[in-house]
């Protein structure tokens, strides 16, 4: 599994970027999954940022607070989980790449800085993650 974080400033563009490149990975046929890690009440709701990246081709998409997060797969019901670090959160993934946008703190996944194009952001992975 390939991960890779999206970081910058609130209100630059992360979610864009990494809408981008979900659409990008998964146009070449490769499973992608995404979570967001969010400050805000937790919901279970498909709207907003969820909706984006589900929309944009990632299942499941996980919206994270401060120790529990909400799965989106894309079916009807969402469910909740706990966890004590962000990187217990790939065990819900079986896809070949998980993008990650938030967890500023977190630094065991590679980091790209928003502000790129979509095509730069991925032939810098791309390089990261070549074999």
């Amino acid at each position: 599994m390939h991960v890779a974080a999206v970081s910058g400033p609130s209100g630059s563009g992360k979610t864009t970027l990494l809408a981008g490149l979900i659409r990008s990975f998964v146009a070449d046929g490769r499973s992608v999954g995404a979570i967001k890690h969010t400050h805000h009440p937790l919901n279970e709701e498909n709207r907003g940022d969820t909706a984006m990246l589900l929309a944009a081709g990632a299942a499941p998409v996980i919206l994270a607070g401060e120790g529990e997060a909400v799965i989106f797969d894309g079916g009807v019901a969402a469910r909740r989980v706990r966890y004590d670090s962000p990187g217990e959160l790939l065990a819900h993934f079986a896809t070949e790449i998980v993008l990650v946008e938030g967890f500023k703190s977190f630094r065991e996944w590679p980091q790209v800085e928003v502000g790129r194009s979509v095509e730069e952001a991925r032939a810098i992975l791309d390089r990261i993650w070549r074999p």
